[in-house]
């Protein structure tokens, strides 16, 4: 039974999965905002929990961590559908917005938020803050909700 899908601003890449994701986060960090236009908000999935289908364009650079960062947009509308940290092998992050229903999520952790601009407010959504990437962090609050999620 599908849960949740979402895709690409034209529809030519679109993905699904069965599960709820493993973490929403917001991120605040400079690349983010570049390569997103705006303050990021992720959810994060094991890849083998996602279907993407359609025709990806790779773009590749260094992340927060060192490692790379692999980014996969729509080859035709370019909209930035998923992203793979090696830093996080064997897991996918899905842009909020990306998601047919991205109103159904609320990031609870934020990271980077010495690079946070200071205009943005949250409802009280947001339980954990970080200056920085907080891997260890994000790993665990992952594994807590593996036991947690329903699919």
């Amino acid at each position: 039974m599908i849960k949740h899908q979402g895709g690409c601003h034209c529809g030519k890449v679109r993905f699904q999965t069965e599960f709820d994701p493993l973490l929403v986060y917001q991120c605040n960090c400079q690349r983010c905002r570049r390569m997103g236009g705006t303050v990021s908000v992720f959810t994060v999935y094991g890849k083998a929990e996602l279907e993407i289908n359609g025709h990806i364009h790779e773009f590749v650079t260094s992340g927060g961590s060192g490692l790379p960062v692999h980014y996969f947009s729509c080859a035709n509308c370019a909209t930035r559908v998923y992203i793979t940290p090696e830093f996080l092998d064997g897991f996918q992050l899905i842009p909020l917005g990306t998601f047919d229903d991205s109103l159904q999520f609320e990031p609870k952790m934020e990271i980077f938020t010495n690079y946070k601009v200071t205009w943005i407010r949250d409802n009280g959504c947001l339980k954990e803050s970080f200056e920085e990437s907080a891997v260890i962090e994000r790993i665990g609050a992952m594994m807590e909700n593996l036991d947690q999620r329903e699919k």
